[in-house]
C-alpha cells in the first residue's frame, strides 16, 4: 500500500500531467496506490485573488475566465475535442460561479474561502484521473471531502482521525484491491457536508492522513527539488541534500517554515512508523530524502526563510509595564482570530509578535487591541531561521538583508529580516 502526492508544480501544464502518468506507470503499482493531487500550478493563488476581487466588487468575471481558460488549454492538449472532460469542466466552473454567488459572505471570510478555493483540487483531479484512464491506468476518482472529516475550523480544519480512518478503510480500501484511487489534497468535510481546507499547502497532510488510515508501507511526495535540502537553492548557493532525516528533525524544520512538506504531515506517519520519501518528479530515478526514525547525523546549518510575514509591536500605554495580564490579552486575541505566532519577544514596555500576513486577521487583531495598546506594524518581512548555525553562515548571509529583530540560542538563530532594495 502506497500513497503518492503530486503538488501544483507537478501538474502545472499538459507535459507535467503526462509526466505524472509516466511516474505512476513506472514507479507505482496498478492497485494499492492512492494518488493525491494538488491544484494545478498557481491556481490556489488565482482562486484567492478571485474571491478577493469578488468581495471588492471589481471585475471578478474576468478572473474566473482566466482560471477557466488555463485549465481548458491544458485539457485541449491532453484530450480529443469530444472528450467528456470538457463537459465536466463546464459543469465544475458553473459550480464555482454558483459558490461565489451563493456560498460566500465577506463577514464569514474563512468559511467562504474554503467553499471557493476547493475547486482548484476538484478540477485538477478530474483532469488527471481522466488522463490516466486515457493511458489505460485503471483508477477511480473520489471526493476526499466525504472521507477526511474535520470540525468547522475554516482554513485549518482539525481532523477527526478515528472517524476518518473508519471511513477510509471501509470505503476506499475495497476499491484499492482492483485499481488505484485519485483524490484531492488539502480538502476535508464537516458533519454537515461543508468543505473545509487543512491549511495552505495541506496536500502533504492529506497524503499523511490517508497513509495513516490505510497503514501504508510508505508515502512519496513528488516535488521539483531532488529531496530535502539544507536551504532554498534560490536564496543560498551550494545547498546539500539530506539523504535521511528523523521524524523529529523534519518536524522541527517544518515548524520553522521549511516549505518542502506541510508541518502537520509528520506526526501521523511517525505514530505508525511509516517512512516518507521526498523525490524529484524531474529526476524520478533518484532516491531523494527518506524521513523515518533515523537521524541525519549531519548537523548541517539548515537555513529556512518564511516569507510574507508581518511584525506587530504592541506597546502598553501610560508607561505601564508588560504584565502577565497584558500578555494573556494579546495571546487570547491571536487565538480568537486563529492567527499563528511564529516568533515572540518582549521588553519591559513592548511585545513583538511575528505572524503570517493575512490582512483580515491583522485588522481584527488591531481592532480588538488598539484600545489597550499602541500598535506598530512592519509589513513585507521574512522570518529567517538557521538551525545548527555557525558564525561563517551568519557572516555570509546576514549582510544581504536589513536586520529588524533577532534571537539566539546555542543551536538556533532566528531573525526578522527584509530584502535590501
Amino acid at each position: 500500500m502506497q500513497v503518492f502526492k503530486f503538488g501544483g508544480a507537478s501538474v502545472k501544464d499538459a507535459e507535467a500531467v503526462r509526466n505524472v502518468a509516466y511516474i505512476i506507470q513506472n514507479f507505482g503499482t496498478p492497485t494499492h496506490l492512492v494518488v493525491v493531487v494538488s491544484a494545478m500550478g498557481k491556481t490556489t493563488n488565482a482562486l484567492e485573488k478571485l474571491l478577493h476581487t469578488y468581495f471588492s466588487q471589481a471585475d471578478w468575471q474576468n478572473e474566473l475566465q482566466n482560471i477557466q481558460q488555463y485549465h481548458w488549454e491544458i485539457a485541449q492538449k491532453l484530450f480529443p475535442n469530444n472528450h467528456i472532460i470538457f463537459t465536466a469542466l463546464e459543469y465544475l466552473f458553473l459550480q464555482l460561479k454558483e459558490a461565489l454567488l451563493h456560498k460566500t459572505n465577506p463577514e464569514k471570510y474563512d468559511e467562504s474561502y474554503d467553499q471557493v478555493i476547493c475547486f482548484g483540487e476538484i478540477i485538477a483531479t478530474h483532469i488527471v484521473s481522466q488522463y490516466l484512464q486515457e493511458q489505460a491506468i485503471a483508477n477511480e476518482w473520489i471526493d476526499i471531502r466525504n472521507y477526511i472529516k474535520t470540525d468547522t475550523t475554516w482554513r485549518e480544519g482539525k481532523v477527526d482521525f478515528a472517524w476518518t480512518e473508519q471511513l477510509i478503510r471501509r470505503e476506499i480500501l475495497p476499491i484499492l484491491q482492483e485499481k488505484i484511487v485519485v483524490t484531492q489534497g488539502f480538502l476535508g468535510g464537516t458533519l454537515g457536508n461543508k468543505t473545509t481546507t487543512l491549511g495552505r499547502e495541506g496536500s502533504d497532510y492529506t497524503a499523511s492522513i490517508i497513509a495513516y488510515s490505510l497503514n501504508a508501507e510508505k508515502v512519496t511526495i513528488w516535488k521539483d527539488v531532488p529531496g530535502i535540502l539544507n536551504a532554498d537553492p534560490k536564496k543560498v548557493p551550494q545547498t546539500q541534500l539530506y539523504e535521511t532525516l528523523s521524524y523529529t528533525e523534519a518536524s522541527e524544520m517544518t515548524f520553522y517554515g521549511a516549505n518542502v512538506i506541510h508541518p502537520k504531515t509528520i506526526k501521523p506517519l511517525a505514530n505508525k512508523n511509516i517512512p516518507l520519501f521526498v523525490r524529484s518528479f524531474l529526476e524520478p530515478t533518484q532516491a531523494g530524502t527518506c524521513i523515518n526514525g533515523i537521524a541525519s547525523q549531519q548537523n548541517l546549518p539548515t537555513i529556512i526563510f518564511k516569507p510574507n510575514q508581518v511584525l506587530l509591536k504592541f506597546g502598553v500605554k501610560d508607561l505601564a509595564f508588560i504584565t502577565e495580564e497584558n500578555l494573556a490579552k494579546i495571546l487570547h486575541t491571536f487565538t480568537q482570530v486563529n492567527a499563528k505566532i511564529n516568533l515572540m519577544q518582549s521588553s519591559a514596555v513592548s511585545i513583538w509578535i511575528v505572524t503570517d500576513f493575512q490582512e483580515h486577521k491583522i485588522l481584527k487583531i488591531k481592532d480588538f487591541l488598539s484600545e489597550d495598546f499602541t500598535i506598530f506594524q512592519e509589513n513585507h518581512a521574512q522570518l529567517l531561521t538557521i538551525l545548527y548555525y555557525d558564525e561563517k553562515t551568519l557572516k555570509e548571509l546576514l549582510p544581504q538583508y536589513h536586520l529588524i529583530l533577532e534571537q539566539k540560542t546555542a543551536q538556533t538563530f532566528r531573525a526578522v529580516v527584509k530584502e535590501k532594495s
